[in-house]
């Protein structure tokens, strides 16, 4: 979580050396700005239990972030992060988690799938799992060592079993590396599904707002792919909308994850909000709905947030992000990761690095409710 909270934090200085951040990328000065959310939809349940994956769970220092589920069979899968070496920094690395009900996890195996190495990576976050044409892939955010730009870029690797992986050396979905162009900065935040035959993958891209207010301009992007390996270029699928207006402090939208249902997508995200006064002054607030009937080019969003960070005791000061939504019979499982302010970190830290403070959430829906949302 912290490499993708110093990559925020040097894109900042870039725009100001080029001259495009001005006042808002300023000290800090003067009390922190509310958050104009509103309410959220009422329809999705929290799990009373949660987080269900907390900080320090299966492995010493374990920092659970960035959940992927599948079902296999009976069986749920999930593919999620942590630091191995020192906490909160690289390498962040994937592992895998197996669960009959959803909400118990286990390791398994109970090591990291792998790691950078022979990529040109430090980290390798915010893993999407598919299972396409007889092999499961798997996509994540490489982090690139510090000063790089672009700052982060999409890479790739195969399996047979979820378990066994072999990396592409190269990413497979790029950024531009041009300060004013959407893809400038970074691509990042993977979320694949399998939707007629082909990947689509939408992915958050970072670009230099022009105004400078803020100075980030965050927008969902899609790129496809017909055998999983090479994708076609680019293009703008969930630009920031009025919903959540630069105005009021919202760069735009971060780790999307999507849910095919028949022609249907619906994409799950989070909204940011940045207020240079705040600690830190960017921030994933609530976890929002969108949903495509054209094929998945363009998305019409929902009004209200799904979920707001002040809706959780173990995330009102924090963050809430990284949603992966699956649909189990007449139900919708969404897990999703958050955590506490980082002032109020210290008692996990205390602790060993153990604590509910950070980790992994569930809430649920009835599929027919999604469907009605979708109409």
């Amino acid at each position: 979580m912290k490499t993708k909270r110093q990559l925020l934090t040097m894109v900042l200085g870039l725009l100001l050396v080029a001259g495009i951040a001005t006042q808002t990328s300023s000290c800090a000065s003067g009390p922190e700005l509310p958050i104009p959310l509103g309410p959220r939809q009422t329809m999705w349940k929290l799990y009373p239990g949660n987080p269900i994956i907390k900080a320090g769970d299966f492995r010493d220092k374990g920092l659970w972030n960035d959940p992927s589920v599948l079902k296999v069979g009976d069986t749920y899968v999930m593919w999620l992060t942590s630091s191995i070496k020192d906490p909160f920094k690289p390498p962040v690395v994937p592992f895998r988690a197996v669960s009959k009900n959803g909400v118990d996890w286990h390791l398994d195996p109970p090591r990291p799938l792998m790691d950078p190495s022979g990529t040109p990576f430090l980290s390798m976050e915010t893993p999407s799992v598919v299972y396409f044409h007889g092999q499961y892939h798997m996509y994540y955010m490489g982090i690139y060592p510090a000063g790089h730009v672009p700052m982060s870029e999409i890479g790739h690797a195969a399996s047979p079993d979820g378990i066994h992986w072999t990396k592409d050396p190269k990413p497979v979905i790029t950024s531009s590396g041009k300060v004013s162009e959407w893809t400038g900065f970074l691509v990042a935040e993977p979320g694949a599904i399998v939707y007629k035959g082909k990947i689509y993958m939408y992915f958050t891209a970072l670009g230099a707002r022009p105004s400078g207010n803020p100075p980030q301009l965050q927008t969902i992007g899609l790129a496809v792919s017909d055998d999983g390996y090479v994708f076609d270029k680019p293009r703008p699928a969930l630009p920031q909308s009025k919903l959540y207006p630069p105005e009021e402090g919202f760069p735009g939208y971060s780790t999307p994850a999507a849910l095919v249902d028949g022609d249907t997508i619906h994409l799950f995200y989070c909204v940011v909000h940045y207020d240079k006064n705040a600690k830190p002054d960017w921030r994933a607030v609530a976890l929002a709905h969108a949903v495509s009937k054209d094929g998945g080019l363009t998305f019409v969003e929902k009004n209200g947030p799904l979920l707001r960070r002040q809706d959780l005791d173990w995330s009102a000061k924090g963050e809430v992000q990284s949603p992966a939504a699956l649909i189990d019979g007449n139900e919708v499982k969404l897990w999703f990761f958050g955590h506490v302010g980082y002032g109020e970190l210290g008692n996990m830290i205390k602790r060993g690095y153990k604590g509910r403070e950070f980790g992994i959430g569930l809430m649920t829906t009835d599929l027919a409710s999604l469907r009605k949302e979708a109409e």
